[in-house]
């Protein structure tokens, strides 16, 4: 039952994670080509890969649950900054 419940969560958190466009559409600055603007998309999700990051405490169960979901925020923080500190804005 555990197991069932377990799977039932990170079953629904895993449509919660951090998904990036990299096709140029998500993210508008004048004078920029599309190519351009998924290079810096690129770089920026390579960054924010490396921010999201919490102490492992070994408890497991929703705690791991919850350092995940704070770690989702912090990746996706990091990309938006990122990319607002380029020059772009969201489209």
């Amino acid at each position: 039952m555990r197991l069932a419940i377990a799977l039932l969560v990170l079953g629904t958190l895993a449509g919660c994670s951090t998904k990036y466009d990299l096709s140029g559409a998500d993210w508008k600055k004048s004078g920029t080509m599309v190519q351009d603007i998924t290079y810096d998309e690129m770089e920026c999700v390579r960054d924010a890969r490396e921010a999201g990051w919490t102490p492992d405490l070994v408890v497991g169960g929703l705690v791991d649950v919850a350092r995940y979901v704070v770690e989702e925020r912090q990746r996706t923080g990091a990309y938006h900054r990122c990319m607002l500190s380029k020059g772009y804005q969201p489209s």
